[in-house]
C-alpha cells in the first residue's frame, strides 16, 4: 500500500481532477480488512492526506479486490465493510467552508469538492463489488452513508460535482428501493433532526405540533443571530440538500396510496421543525431554501388529501412564519434578495391555502362551501395586507436616498404583479386598488422622462413596456371573467366587464397623460 499512496499522492499534487481510473500499483491483493488498518493507521485531517487515503482504497477496489480469495476471517471482514462505509461517508459530507458560499464572492478550494467527489466514488464502488454480493448487509442503507450520499443529489449546491452527482443517485436509487420509508424514517430521526434541536422556536412543540401555550420571545431575542445554536448552518451545511431531497421521495412516488400517505403524516412532525428554522432564519438565503422546501412538501399533501395540516393546529404557524418574510424589503433589503425571496415566499402562501383547503387543479376550486369562503378570505387577506401594501411601500414617491436616480426607486419589484396572472378570476374586486398604483407608476415614468428632456433611458423604458403590459393583462381578465367557483358568474363580474371601456376611457380624460398606459388594445390581440 505504500507505493500504491505515493503513486496517489503524485497524481493528486498533478492533475486531480484528471486523474486515471487505476494505478499501477493497485493490483495488491489485500483483503478488506487490512485495507482498512492501512486506512485508520494514516491521519486524514488534511485534505491531501483524506484525498490519498480516498484514491488508494479507491484504485485498490478497482483492480486489486477479488472477492473469491480463500477464505477469510468473515467477522474481521464484516467488520471492515462498517468502518470503511462510515469513513468514507464521514469524508464525503461538505466541509464547513461551504458554509460561506451564500455569502457574496465566496472563495472555496477545489479541495474540498474533490474529497466529497472520491468519497461519493468510493461508497459507489463499495456498494458494486462488496456489499451487493453479501447477504443481509445494511451497511448501504446506514443513515450515515444515506445521508452523505443525499448531500450530493441538487446540483445547485457548490460542493456538488457532476461525478458526486451521478454517483449519489446510482447509490441512493439502489440502497432505497426496497425499504424507502424505513430508511427515511431513521435519517430523520437519527440524522436530520439532532441538527435543528437547539434552533428553539416557542411556536411549536417539540413533537412538532402547535404550541397550545407558547413562550413568547423577548422583543430583542439575540437567540435568532446566534449561529452557535445552528449546525445546520454553519458545520453541517448539507441539511437542506439532504431535507430537499426527503420531500422529493414522497412526490416522486404516488401520494395517493395508503402507505405512502400514512409514511408522510408520520414524517411531517419531523420536518416541521427544520423547515420553520430555515424560513425564521435571519439569511435571506436560507428563508429561501425554507419556502422553497415548505412549498414541495405541501404538494404531496394536497395530492392525498392528507388534513395534517388542520389536525397538527400548524396552518397558522406557516402562514405567520411565511408571512414575516414579505416584510423584506428595500432599502433594509437589496431589491435582489427581496425578489429571489418574494418569489419563493408567495407560492408558499398560496401552496399553503390550497393544501389545507384541499384545492387542486383537478377538482372544483373548493369540495364544500365553507372552504370555499376560507380560502377567498385569506387569500383575500394576503392580497390586502401584504401584497397591495407592499407594492405602496416599494411605490414610495419619495426617493430613497439622495442618490435615487428615480422617484421610483425599485421597479423590478413594483412590475411583479403575477396576481393578475394567477388570480385572474377574482381581480376585478381589485381592480381599482391595482389601477390606482399603475397609474401612480405611469406619471413617475412620464415625469423622470420630462426631466430628462425625452432622452431614452433603458430602465424606464423596459418599466414603461412592463407597465402596458400588465395594464393589457388586467383589461383582459376584466373583459372576460372565469367564474370563481366553477359554476356560473358573480352578477357584479358581468356588471365590471360592461364598464371596462368606459371606465379606462374615464381615467383617460381626467389625464391624458395615461393614454400610453393603455396604449395596447385587447381588441388587437
Amino acid at each position: 500500500m505504500d507505493q500504491l499512496r505515493k503513486e496517489a499522492r503524485r497524481v493528486l499534487q498533478q492533475t486531480p481532477w484528471n486523474r486515471p481510473t487505476t494505478l499501477e500499483s493497485a493490483s495488491t491483493r489485500l483483503t478488506l480488512a487490512q485495507l482498512w488498518t492501512d486506512v485508520s493507521s494514516h491521519e486524514n485531517s488534511s485534505y491531501l492526506d483524506a484525498c490519498e487515503s480516498l484514491y488508494a482504497a479507491l484504485s485498490f477496489l478497482e483492480t486489486g479486490y477479488d472477492p473469491v480469495l480463500p477464505a477469510q476471517d468473515n467477522a474481521a471482514e464484516a467488520t471492515a465493510i462498517n468502518a470503511l462505509s462510515h469513513w468514507a461517508s464521514q469524508l464525503a459530507l461538505p466541509s464547513s467552508e461551504f458554509a460561506v458560499c451564500f455569502d457574496d464572492n465566496p472563495e472555496i478550494t477545489e479541495e474540498s469538492r474533490l474529497k466529497s467527489e472520491l468519497a461519493a466514488q468510493f461508497i459507489t464502488l463499495m456498494e458494486a463489488k462488496v456489499i451487493s454480493t453479501l447477504d443481509n448487509q445494511p451497511v448501504a442503507s446506514s443513515p450515515d452513508v444515506i445521508v452523505a450520499m443525499a448531500s450530493f443529489t441538487s446540483k445547485k449546491d457548490p460542493w456538488t460535482t457532476n461525478d458526486s452527482n451521478n454517483c449519489a443517485e446510482i447509490h441512493l436509487n439502489m440502497a432505497c428501493q426496497n425499504d424507502l420509508w424505513p430508511i427515511i424514517e431513521r435519517v430523520l430521526r437519527e440524522k436530520v433532526r439532532p441538527l435543528f434541536t437547539k434552533t428553539k422556536n416557542p411556536a411549536i412543540t417539540s413533537e412538532g405540533r402547535k404550541s397550545l401555550h407558547p413562550v413568547a420571545r423577548t422583543r430583542f431575542d439575540g437567540g435568532a443571530l446566534d449561529d452557535s445554536t445552528k449546525p445546520w448552518k454553519t458545520t453541517d451545511v448539507y441539511a437542506p440538500a439532504v431535507l430537499s431531497w426527503i420531500i422529493c421521495q414522497y412526490k416522486l412516488t404516488d401520494p395517493s396510496k395508503p402507505a405512502h400517505k400514512a409514511s408522510l403524516e408520520a414524517h411531517f412532525p419531523l420536518l416541521v421543525p427544520a423547515i420553520l428554522a430555515l424560513i425564521d432564519d435571519n439569511n435571506i438565503t436560507y428563508k429561501i431554501k425554507g419556502c422553497d422546501l415548505l412549498s414541495q412538501l405541501l404538494s404531496p399533501i394536497q395530492e392525498s388529501g392528507s388534513d395534517i395540516l388542520l389536525r397538527t393546529n400548524l396552518v397558522s404557524v406557516f402562514q405567520e412564519a411565511v408571512t414575516a418574510c414579505l416584510l423584506s424589503l428595500p432599502s433594509i433589503t437589496p431589491e435582489t434578495s427581496s425578489l429571489k425571496l418574494l418569489g419563493a415566499a408567495y407560492p408558499a402562501l398560496l401552496a399553503l391555502l390550497k393544501a389545507t383547503y384541499q384545492l387542486t387543479s383537478k377538482q372544483p376550486i373548493s369540495q364544500t362551501e365553507r372552504n370555499t369562503q376560507s380560502y377567498i378570505t385569506n387569500l383575500s387577506k394576503i392580497l390586502r395586507s401584504n401584497l397591495i401594501s407592499s407594492f405602496h411601500h416599494i411605490s414610495s414617491s419619495t426617493p430613497a436616498s439622495t442618490n435615487a436616480p428615480t422617484s421610483f426607486p425599485h421597479p423590478p419589484i413594483a412590475t411583479t404583479k403575477t396576481t393578475i396572472l394567477a388570480a385572474h378570476p377574482r381581480i376585478w374586486r381589485w381592480r381599482g386598488e391595482i389601477l390606482g398604483g399603475l397609474a401612480a407608476c405611469w406619471l413617475h415614468v412620464v415625469e423622470e422622462r420630462k426631466g430628462n428632456g425625452e432622452t431614452s433611458i433603458p430602465v424606464l423604458d423596459g418599466l414603461a413596456r412592463n407597465l402596458q403590459s400588465t395594464a393589457f393583462a388586467l383589461k383582459y381578465a376584466l373583459l372576460n371573467p372565469i367564474p370563481i367557483t366553477g359554476g356560473s358568474l358573480d352578477p357584479d363580474q358581468l356588471a365590471v366587464k360592461g364598464e371596462v371601456q368606459s371606465g379606462f376611457q374615464a381615467m383617460v380624460d381626467a389625464d391624458p397623460e395615461l393614454e400610453g398606459l393603455f396604449a395596447l388594445d385587447v381588441a388587437d390581440s
